[in-house]
């Protein structure tokens, strides 16, 4: 398995994971954010693949070049 690494060299899933285990510790001590961890939404959102980025990115790119040319075609009429 490929395993990303951060700037420091540490695991990049590893330090993803204890973070998500440091804010649903947290979470717990706060009625309102429990109950938001505990939806549906969030739950896939923990279990999304590790291409959620790149997609989303795509997705943003993608937006921003149909933007771009919808501009540029409105500047030629």
């Amino acid at each position: 398995m490929n395993r990303r690494l951060s700037k420091n060299g540490a695991d990049a899933e590893q330090l993803m994971a204890d973070a998500m285990t440091r804010a649903t510790e947290t979470a717990m001590r706060f009625p309102h954010l429990r109950e938001r961890l505990d939806t549906t939404a969030a739950i896939e959102y923990a279990a999304a693949p590790d291409s959620t980025f790149e997609f989303g990115l795509q997705s943003l790119l993608d937006g921003f070049e149909a933007r771009l040319a919808a501009d540029g075609a409105s500047q030629r009429k």
